[in-house]
This record gives structure tokens, sequence and C-alpha cells, in this order.
């Protein structure tokens, strides 16, 4: 267009009327994007910056003062230089540090390094509950936003805290916010952050994209996968509450096949995932103890760290002390001051041999008469023994603890079940003779099902398990519909369960629905039959014995008189402790060899492919208890969802009745060395007629 024609063109609009809402929309567009866009300065003092990414302690210690405020302890270089280590080369490691000596502020604030000085992208905090991993999230979040509590740390990572900042506390506001006319796609809301793409010279390590999630051990992990990225680093700390870890077997033994399953498969199928674990002894036998114990989990090189390295030399004025403290307590002084003064006077002596690993650890304050509480670390730790005990010291504060009773129970857990695999496929049966056998648990809203193929001496692989759902079911739905509806879905389950290799004989489990079971098993006939759990002393048929009567091992059956079907009656507590001891023998021997009576699943690559089912495996245990008639066998219920136990009970029950039993090997008698045979000389006793023990005349 010609000069003449563009000033010509000018004219023209300048005299057209002015479309004043589209203006007004223009206007309060530029507005609000004029309030999202964020300006993002240089770092405060970027040497002190690079400084700081090099060394992990000098971040903590620079960024973090109020909270780092002592000289780390050796056990907090190890947590630091672990998670360091993890975090660049991957693999697995386990720490446990005393109680309240900073373990959860370490994991916090190295989570926030990991960030802005290694590779790693997406980490995850993990604790024992899912409220106690959202205050460890919090925390780290929080270290973003409070400008007044860390302002070097606000001041020199100003790529994510002018943009946290931005959002002025509505996490709403990230969709719009940008930056260079960029956005930088931040999430900062309850459950996820992701970490801002803004491009600035400084930001070397690329944080932009970066995320972090949480997730409790009291509830089911999950996947957790972000565009491309999947988690590659799990702090986990503390992984256990009070309650679990003084639990029976089956509880610490969820937890340690949520870590070794669910949290390492996180990362996904083709990555390792990088864990560390952080955590206090509580017991002997916790999964605490079990991480951090080289000889029971050498993956993760556990370490354990006390607040005394070495006792004093001279015990016994710490024995006085403390029955002067309880003395002091008792007469109403709670700090103790003749016990205070007893230290003073024997300070010297009661130091002798002692090395504390923490110094800072005491209470450095005055009392209401303005003596202080405690003069020194070796002071406290005793402090503690006076008023909690040995037992709990020994346990939190020296992570050896004493050598408890477990309780009685078989000692097996979710993670032993899972780990007992065939070498075989799914569905893969045996070539050898084979029998199989399904049991079937029956529930208003879903059937469980498992099916077993047993070979040589009692040898049981599982070769597939599942649920098959009862369709229309609701908590309100008559009995007669859902009747009908378990009716129906058995009609269907036993199409697949025929398909697939047809079973030699199914229990169907009638405890419960009666009903159905009896009209399933009267129209679809053999193999298909219905039982009923019981025990030893409610066993019994009613009527004299007949001749359809049957006595199996742990099992009768007869014609049940009412519904005039074939009635199974299984001893339930004899064939669960059954699943449970095969699940406890190791499938193969040193020659790879099936061992007898071995109970085990199918193979696979996927560490969580049978970890719900191995989970309701243990969620009853046997315990063995005293009662006033002597020792019994109790079966304790943890978890309402024991619905595979059942069913694989029942497999297992129907296969003792097709004759299916471990047949004691006979020991082959040992050789003897042959005894040297000598010329017997005469006796020169007289004997008797009939030996030497005369017969007893009556």
């Amino acid at each position: 267009m010609s000069r003449d024609n563009q000033i010509k063109a000018l004219k023209t609009l300048r005299n057209q009327p002015i479309d004043e809402p589209a203006a007004d929309a223009m206007r309060k567009r530029q507005k609000r994007s004029e309030a999202a866009r964020v300006f993002i300065p240089e770092p405060q003092d970027y040497a002190r910056r690079e400084a700081c990414l090099l060394d992990p302690e000098r971040f903590l210690r620079t960024y973090f003062p109020s909270i780092f405020y002592n000289d780390f302890a050796a056990h907090h270089k190890r947590m630091i230089q672990a998670i360091y280590d993890r975090a660049w080369t991957g693999g697995d490691k386990a720490i446990a540090a005393p109680r309240g000596d900073g373990k959860t502020q370490v994991a916090i604030g190295m989570t926030i390094y990991c960030f802005h000085a290694t590779p790693i992208r997406f980490p995850v905090l993990i604790a024992s509950t899912s409220a106690k991993a959202k205050k460890l999230f919090d925390q780290v979040k929080s270290k973003y936003e409070n400008e007044a509590k860390f302002p070097a740390f606000f001041a020199d990572f100003p790529e994510v805290t002018a943009c946290v900042k931005g959002l002025e506390g509505a996490p709403q506001r990230a969709a719009k916010q940008h930056h260079n006319n960029m956005p930088t796609r931040i999430v900062w809301s309850q459950n996820l952050v992701v970490m801002p793409r803004a491009k600035v010279g400084w930001d070397t390590n690329a944080i932009g994209g970066k995320r972090l999630v949480y997730f409790g051990l009291d509830t089911a992990i999950r996947g957790e996968g972000y565009e491309e990225d999947r988690p590659d680093l799990a702090i986990v700390d503390d992984p256990e509450t009070r309650e679990v870890a003084f639990s029976p077997t089956a509880k610490y033994g969820n937890i340690e096949a949520m870590i070794d399953g669910d949290v390492a498969g996180l990362s996904g199928p083709d990555k390792r995932m990088a864990r560390v674990v952080i955590t206090t002894l509580q017991n002997s036998y916790s999964y605490s103890a079990t991480v951090t114990d080289p000889a029971k989990k050498p993956a993760f090189s556990g370490e354990r760290y006390g607040q005394l390295s070495s006792y004093p030399d001279r015990m016994d004025l710490w024995d006085e002390y403390i029955a002067m403290r309880q003395a002091d307590q008792a007469n109403g002084d709670r700090d103790g001051q003749n016990a205070l003064q007893f230290y003073l006077n024997n300070q010297n002596q009661m130091q002798a041999g002692s090395v504390i690993s923490n110094p800072h650890r005491f209470v450095a304050t005055n009392n209401e008469h303005g003596n202080p509480v405690e003069i020194d670390a070796l002071q406290a730790f005793f402090n503690r023994v006076s008023d909690w005990g040995w037992d709990a010291v020994l346990a939190e504060l020296q992570n050896d603890p004493r050598e408890e009773d477990k309780p009685e129970t078989t000692g097996l857990t979710a993670g032993i079940v899972a780990s007992r695999m065939s070498g075989r496929v799914k569905l893969q049966l045996p070539t050898a003779p084979h029998k199989v056998t399904v049991g079937i648990d029956i529930g208003k809203y879903k059937l469980d099902w498992v099916k077993v193929a047993f070979e040589g001496n009692a040898v049981g692989t599982i070769v597939d398990h599942g649920e098959w759902a009862v369709s229309g079911t609701a908590k309100g739905s008559s009995e007669q519909f859902v009747e009908r509806a378990i009716f129906d879905a058995l009609q269907e389950l036993r199409s697949q369960l025929v398909g697939n290799g047809a079973p030699d004989l199914v229990f169907v489990d009638a405890g419960a629905w009666p009903t159905a079971i009896y009209e399933f098993v009267r129209s679809a006939g053999l193999p298909f039959v219905a039982c009923k759990g019981s025990d030893l002393n409610r066993m019994q048929f009613s009527g004299e014995n007949t001749r359809t009567r049957q006595f199996f091992d742990g099992v009768r059956a007869d014609i049940d008189p009412v519904s005039k079907v074939r009635l199974f009656k299984i001893d339930a507590p004899h064939w669960k402790e059954q699943v449970h001891q095969r699940f406890l023998t190791p499938t193969f021997n040193d020659l790879m060899q099936f061992n007898d009576g071995a109970l085990s699943l199918w193979s696979t690559s996927d560490p969580k492919e049978h970890l719900q089912f191995a989970t309701q495996i243990v969620a009853e245990e046997l315990t063995t208890e005293l009662t006033d008639k002597g020792l019994k066998k109790i079966w304790k219920l943890h978890s309402k969802d024991n619905h595979k136990l059942d069913a694989t009970s029942l497999a297992l029950a129907a296969a003792g009745c097709l004759g299916v039993r471990v047949i004691p090997r006979e020991k082959k008698p040992q050789d003897r060395p042959k005894m040297e045979t000598r010329k017997q000389e005469p006796n020169r006793f007289r004997q008797r007629q009939g030996g030497w023990i005369p017969k007893r005349r009556y």
C-alpha cells in the first residue's frame, strides 16, 4: 500500500466510532495478564548459591539456619550423605538414628537440595501415615513460601520463590502465570508440586518441571506418573507407627511388602527406584529393625546410630544418680535438683569413658528456681533412662533394643508369600500327572477364587486367582435379590473356570448365602460342590451315620437333610494353617527341585502383581497363647480383606479330598561301622534258667 493510501486509511479509522465493550474487554485482559506476569530477579548472592549447591551440609546450614543451628552429629552426616549418594547413583540405604534428633528435618532439607543440585526429577516423600507424609510435603513447600523466616534461600533461588510468591496464596492463579510471555506451568496444590519453568541463565540444574508428591503407608500406593516423568527417589521417614511396630508379624510384614513392592514399582518396570529409609527402632523385630540389619536386608546396607557411642566407666555412679532423681521426683522435684548436684560433684568420674554423639541434645534452660534443667547431653541421656526406662532408651535413643520374645506366630509375611514363585507362567499346568482344584469364597459384592494345580508329593502351584463381580448388589438389596445375583455370578464364573483347564474339584463356600450355592451346585453338577467352614467341634452331621457319609483329612461330607445336596464341612482352622505352613516352605531345595508340600505362585517380573493376594493371605495370623486351659492356637484377624486366604484354604481342602497329601519320605538308615567281633569268653557267673530276674509267683 502506498503512503498516500495509508494516510487515507488512518484518517478513515480515526473518524470511526470506538467499540467501547471491546476496548473494555481488551483493557481487562491486559490487566489480568499484567497481574499474572511474574518478575524473576537474579539471585542475591550467586557465589553463595553455587558454593552451597556443591556442599549439602553447607546448603542446609546456610539457608535454614533456624533449623540447623548446631553442628551435625555423625548420624546427621550419614543421613545427608545417604540421600546425596542415592540421588546421584541410585540404590537403597537405611539408617536408624535417635528419636527426636532431627531426622525429619534432614529429610525435608535434603529433598529441597536434591531439587536444585542433583539430577533427581521426581522425589516422593513417604511416612507411616498419609497425615504424617502430608506434613513433610507441606514443610517442603513452606521453605519456598516463608520469605521472612528463610530470607537467604528466598533471595538466592528466585526462579522458584518469585513464582510461588506471585501466586499470593492462591494456587488456582498458577494456570495463567507467565514469565517473559511464556507460561511457567507451576503447580502448587495440596497434593502435587510442579516446579515453574522459567528461562533464566543461572538455573543450571533445570529445575523447571520437577515434581513432588507424598504417600502414607497406611493407604494403597499406586503408580504415580506425570507426563513423561515417574518418581525416581523415595525418602521414607519413620515407616511404622508404634501400633504397627508392636503388632504381630502380618502388620509390619505388610510395611516391608509395600516398600519392596509398591514403592519400588513407582519408577516403572524399566527403571530402578532409589530408596532411603530413615527411622528409629522401637523393638528388635519390627520392619525398622529388619531394614537396618545388613544380615536381613543386605540391599539397604543398614546402619544404626545411638546417642551414646560409648558408656561411662562408672555406671555404678549413674545407677545412684537415677535412684536420687527418682526419689527427688517422688518428693515433688520434677527436675531432680539433688541428683543434679550429685552429678556436679562427681562430674569427671561420671563422664570418664563416655562418648556422646550429639553433645547439643539437652535442655539448656533454667527451671522456675533459676537452676539449669540439664547441663549436658550425657546427663540428659541418663535422665531419659530414669524417666523412660532402659528398654525405651535402648530402642529409641540407642537403636539397640533388647531381644524381646516375638509374638508366637508362624512368622509368615506378605513379602514371603509374594516371593514364592514356581518358575511357570500364569495358567501353565504341570506336565507331570496332576490334580487341579478351585476354592471360591462368596461375598455380597464379589466372588474371590483361587485355582491350584497339585503334582508330585503335594506340590501346589497357584496358576490363577481373581475376583468376579456380583452385579447389581447394594447395601439395601434384599436377601432374595442378593442370592439371585450370586447365582448369576457363579454361572458366569463357571464358564471361565471350566474353559481354562477344567478343575477336578471346586469347593464353593455356602456359609453366608446357602440358597444360591445349593441351587448352583444342583444345576452345575460336578466338579462343583458346596462346602461350609467349621471346626472340629462343629463338623458333626445330625442323625445316624449313613452310607452316604464320607470322612477325609479335615473334611466330612454327607447329604444335607434340608437342601438334599452333598455338603462338605471343612475344618477351616486346619486348612488355613496348611496354607500358611506351605507358603513358609521354600519353593525349591538346593537341587532346584520342588520341596514336598510347597505352595507357590506363578512367576512374574512385576513386584506388585502378587502383593494384594499376599496381603490377604496374611490378613489372619495363627498365634499360640497361654490360657487357663493351657496353650491354645488362636486365629487373629488383622484385616477383613481375607478372602484369598479363605479361597486358598478351600482349594487345599478340596485337594485333600482327592487324596493329595504330603507323604513322609523314608529316611535311609545310616551305615553303621562294623564292630570287631571277638570270641566270647565263658561266663564265670552261674546263670539261672530264664535269666537273672526271677519270675514272680502269685
